[in-house]
């Protein structure tokens, strides 16, 4: 289906509108004031030459933002405090805040930040190709110095050369500095902070005693006595940061070999060097406080450069807080387990650690302020172990810690937070006690239920028998958070090289010159209300739970971020699209360091939780499927899966659609999949359970027959099956696929709603009968005017879900060993079916009206093929969907309707990038990144790797996922939210009360009944409605004439493709 053009005339009109109004005296703000093309180095992140040679990317030059960044504020900073989570990634917070304070309950620290945003962490190897999994040195590289770098690097390009760290510009402008961590000092995240190493193995002087990736004649020149800066710890005593705290005393205790003065190339320092000596015998003589227990410790009253503080609390990494519990074959079957505290001995805690490192840092009588790194590093130490308790503690710990900075930067008024992760990694929330091919461990809760947790990124054997064995970290892009001054510029996508210069610009330490200011998507994140303590509203309660907003973390009010009312909402749902299926999806199309013309480009981003509720016991599900979660967003109810548009108790809730539909508003459903299916049918019906699509009940699936499921339909007194249900609401336009259910035969006849059902037709026939406009190809629609409940459009494209645009690609056992290979087109994708992106605009074109309209599109084999593992198919449709994200944001800047515009997904899958070379527990793919480097993707999740399971079987998993927005509203997505907040997002900006719904929308059965909301119009808006006058009007058409005579040039607006599917 070709796109419709707009006559000129249109044109004139629409490009005359704010001329008219500026002549007739009214102020107009756009509803969509920033560009549609937003960041990204796609001209400036270059790593290789054009003889193929490697270049080694510049501080800034992989930045999205670069150096001068995103502009979303320029307010200054005294000081910084960056905390990092190792190998934290969405599964991390979601599975540790479960545990810990349960599914709906809320972190301290974690989770209350306002200004939220995500992160891509891609390395770059040696030969200028590139790492879609990066490692810790090279990850806190890139957000210490602002430079991609290969996996191994320590504070070096991938040439080797030292690149100067944002703590050494600290130190430079007289600010005072620290480097606080649970891990050995050494370690790569607080090593990068201070120090430049070819190899984050150089821990000591004696290179016998380093790991063997720093042993060996390439290796030389690190060393002193090669000339070299030397090892990571003689660098810290050479740095002489203010205060250093952490484990790794070990190394300390090597002997120097070279005498003389220290060598860090960018910071003056008076360090002497005695050869024989250990490490910390000279770090004592040259004036270092050592410290060796909490007492000791606390009982430090300065640190400055005379006396700088050296904290080293064990010869290795620091005590986890809990005692380890490793995965089995079938731990998911096992008792949950609850974790144990285990003793520490003298060593602090990491909330002492940094609350005394801010102490001694934090002078209030100068102008000079500090900067500190806070790491909780066994998040991912013991995520490579596979330790699901581990995990949790050392992911507690880290809370009680951004818990105390932020109550610092909110007392102080000066310092800007910012929390983040170097990588992601390897465990998923699976569905509880269900076997999968990964090894897995179960816990119990907080809400008291069982969570099973698995590892598949390393083959299950090695995990439980190899006891050096050692899980893959995870490719997915990483959630960002900040409070303080400069806090927005976190918002949106950006790049960890971004962070750099979020924090250095914020501290005027850079040569460069900041972006200014601009007026685009501004947001006083002071204003954000409170959370509220939502899983006492929830499901913590003895009353029905049913009531909108009470699973919202910001309940019915939202988050009073933005107040602003829109027009027109569209839902844009990437079905089981997780952050891991976003960021191989951009790898792949157009690469890592590029950007995704529509997702990409939203305005604000935050997080939102998308557990169900059990129908039996009230208490959180931790895995969701599709209609529970189409429910939380349609009716801001929590519910069980399977459950469309009705509440724990099989009660019909209020949605959406129909208080827009109430209100006047055009409704419209679009999507990829049958439009039975669970997410269209939670915009639009009430049933029992998903697969209640038609009215004959032994053609529906199980699932929908039997005694508990009678009462759904007509003929047993209920609502009517999905399919009916569709054609009783009358959105003005529905599309999707899905006839075979519509070749249903109808059961009960009469009159339902004003509209005739005749007994013995099919459903079709009936719809057909009732009024609508029935189309089946894309130049059908292309043909079709207008949409109204009078003349409703139904576009059943086919019969089932839409073929998808890729031939399916196969994982298998050894596909990460395997050749790479390419994405090509499905050659049986039938040419009449539209694309999403003609379905979308069409759509839109057809819903303006004077009222406003809601709009839901849905890409929906994303989460198909992430099912039947096949990667090929989840680019294709993401593509596909991303595109009609971008089709949305180009109608509304060119339509200039006030429109809320929200992305986010259902739920998570199961795909995990992960490293070439390296086999798993499941199935894998290679295949090339847009950039041509290998980059393989994990399916894990199924219960056996045989073709027939794990090709179809693969399984949702239980992370928090992304949402983003903008237009008026927007800014109310960000933070830490809950699936059912989105609602509230959009019912907020809509001017509609799903809380008072109950009391104003029908949901008993309609028979004999007149039509539950009135008549939509055909026309589309005039402007009348939003405050255009007669004078005005008269002006408008006068200048519209003019243009139209003087303009030739058409008006279509073109955007750009990303990077197309390569075709057999």
């Amino acid at each position: 289906m070709k796109r419709p053009m707009k006559s000129l005339l249109a044109a004139a009109a629409s490009t005359s509108l704010f001329a008219a109004f500026a002549v007739a005296g009214v102020t107009v703000a756009s509803a969509q004031d920033d560009s549609l093309s937003q960041g990204g180095p796609s001209t400036t992140c270059v790593t290789t030459n054009p003889d193929g040679s490697p270049r080694a990317p510049h501080p800034g030059d992989c930045a999205q933002f670069g150096k001068a960044g995103q502009g979303r504020s320029d307010a200054k900073a005294k000081n910084v405090i960056l905390l990092i989570g190792d190998g934290m990634g969405q599964q991390e917070i979601t599975l540790a805040r479960n545990y810990l304070h349960g599914a709906g309950g809320r972190f301290e620290g974690i989770d209350n930040f306002v200004a939220t945003g995500a992160y891509t962490h891609h390395s770059v190897n040696k030969d200028g190709s590139i790492n879609y999994v990066t490692d810790s040195a090279a990850s806190a590289t890139g957000w210490s110095t602002g430079t991609k770098t290969y996996n191994g690097a320590i504070g070096v390009d991938i040439e080797g050369k030292p690149v100067e760290n944002l703590m050494e510009m600290a130190k430079k402008a007289g600010m005072r500095t620290g480097n606080v961590t649970t891990s050995e000092i050494q370690d790569a995240t607080p090593a990068a902070a201070a120090t430049h190493s070819v190899n984050r193995k150089c821990y000591g002087p004696d290179e016998s005693q380093n790991g063997e990736g720093c042993k060996g004649e390439a290796f030389d020149p690190q060393f002193r006595e090669h000339g070299g800066l030397g090892s990571i710890s003689e660098q810290i005593v050479d740095f002489r940061a203010d205060v250093t705290l952490g484990g790794g005393a070990k190394s300390f205790g090597q002997k120097v070999k070279e005498s003389g003065p220290g060598r860090n190339p960018f910071v003056d320092n008076t360090m002497q060097w005695e050869a024989g000596k250990t490490v910390l015998e000279n770090a004592k003589e040259a004036g270092f406080t050592i410290v060796r227990t909490a007492k000791e410790l606390d009982a430090v009253k300065e640190a400055n450069q005379d006396a700088p503080v050296l904290g080293l609390f064990n010869n290795g990494n620091m005590t986890t807080r809990f005692a380890d519990l490793r995965p089995s074959g079938h731990g998911s079957q096992e008792a949950p387990h609850e974790c144990t505290t285990q003793d520490t001995g003298e060593e602090p805690e990491l909330k002492d650690m940094a609350a005394k490192a801010i102490e001694l840092l934090d002078d209030p009588s100068s102008d000079k302020g500090f900067y500190l790194q806070v790491e909780s590093a066994s998040i991912d130490k013991r995520n490579h172990s596979a330790d699901l308790c581990g995990v949790i503690g050392e992911t507690d710990r880290l809370d009680e810690t951004v818990k105390a900075a932020l109550d610092f930067a909110k007392q102080d008024g000066n310092t800007l937070v910012l929390l983040s992760a170097d990588h992601a990694h390897s465990a998923q929330i699976l569905y509880d006690a269900t076997d999968s091919v990964s090894a897995t461990s179960r816990v119990k809760t907080a809400d008291g239920v069982g969570m099973t947790v698995g590892w598949g990124t390393l083959p299950m054997d090695t995990i439980l028998n190899d006891p050096k064995m050692s899980t893959q970290h995870t490719g997915s892009q990483l959630r960002i958070a900040a409070y303080g001054p400069g806090a927005e510029n976190v918002i949106g996508q950006t790049d960890q090289t971004d962070t750099f210069f979020t924090m250095a610009n914020a501290l005027k330490l850079g040569d460069w010159e900041p972006a200014k200011v601009n007026n685009k998507n501004q947001v006083d994140v002071s204003k954000a209300r409170p959370a509220v303590n939502a899983r006492d509203n929830c499901y913590l309660v003895t009353q029905d739970s049913s009531k909108a907003g009470n699973c919202a973390q910001f309940g019915a009010e939202g988050e009073g971020l933005a107040d602003s009312k829109a027009k027109n909402v569209v839902f844009m749902i990437a079905e089981g699209t997780g952050d891991s299926e976003i960021t191989s999806a951009r790898d792949y199309l157009v690469g890592a360091s590029g950007r995704l013309p529509g997702v990409d480009n939203m305005a604000f981003t935050g997080s939102a939780t998308t557990y169900p509720l059990e129908a039996k016991t009230g208490l959180p599900g931790l895995v969701t499927d599709s209609a529970a979660s189409a429910t939380a967003w349609n009716a801001g109810v929590k519910t069980y899966n399977g459950a469309i548009g009705v509440d724990l108790a099989g009660n019909p809730v209020p949605l959406l659609s129909e208080l827009a539909r109430k209100k006047g508003m055009k409704v419209g459903n679009v999507t990829t999949a049958e439009i039975e299916d669970a997410t269209p049918a939670a915009f639009a019906t009430h049933a029992l359970n998903r697969k209640c699509y038609g009215p004959e009940v032994d053609k529906n699936k199980s699932s929908c027959q039997g005694e508990d499921m009678s009462s759904q339909y007509r003929e047993n007194g209920g609502l009517g099956s999905i399919s009916e249900q569709l054609v009783d609401f009358r959105a003005d336009v529905t599309l999707g696929g899905g006839s075979k259910a519509f070749d249903q035969v109808v059961q009960k006849g009469g009159t339902w709603g004003g509209q005739k059902w005749e007994e013995g037709k099919t459903v079709l026939e009936n719809a057909k009968d009732q009024g609508y406009q029935v189309v089946t190809t894309g130049d059908e629609l292309d043909a079709v005017t207008s949409a109204n409940t009078d003349k409703p459009v139904l576009g059943l494209f086919f019969e089932g879900n839409f073929p998808r645009h890729n031939e399916q690609s196969i994982p298998e056992l050894d596909g990460a060993v395997a050749p790479a290979v390419d994405c090509v087109a499905n050659p049986e994708r039938p040419s009449t079916i539209p694309e999403l992106a003609d379905l979308t605009t069409k759509s839109l074109d057809l819903l303006k009206n004077d009222n406003g309209f809601l709009l839901q599109v849905e890409g929906a084999s994303v989460d198909k093929a992430g099912h039947d593992a096949d990667f090929c198919g989840q680019v294709g449709e993401f593509d596909e969907f991303d595109k009609a994200v971008q089709a949305v944001r180009e109608w509304v800047k060119k339509t200039g309707e006030p429109t809320l515009i929200i992305t986010t997904a259902d739920h998570a899958h199961t795909s995990q990038i992960t490293a070439p070379g390296k086999n798993t527990s499941g199935r894998t793919i290679k295949v090339h990144g847009q950039e041509g480097s290998d980059m393989v993707i994990n399916y894990a999740t199924a219960p056996s790797n045989d073709e027939k399971v794990a090709l179809g079987g693969q399984t949702h998993t239980g992370t928090q996922m992304r949402v983003s927005a903008e237009g008026p509203g927007a800014a109310n997505v960000l933070g830490q939210l809950d699936q059912t907040d989105i609602a509230f997002v959009a019912a907020n900006a809509l001017g509609l009360d799903l809380v008072g719904a109950p009391e104003t929308i029908d949901l008993t059965p309609q028979w004999d009944k007149d039509a539950r909301f009135g008549k939509t119009s055909a026309g589309t808006s005039s402007w009348m409605h939003w405050g255009l006058g007669l004078a005005g009007l008269a002006i408008l058409v006068a200048i519209g004439y003019v243009a139209y005579r003087s303009t030739k040039r058409d008006s279509g607006v073109i955007a750009d493709e990303p990077h197309a599917l390569a075709e057999s």
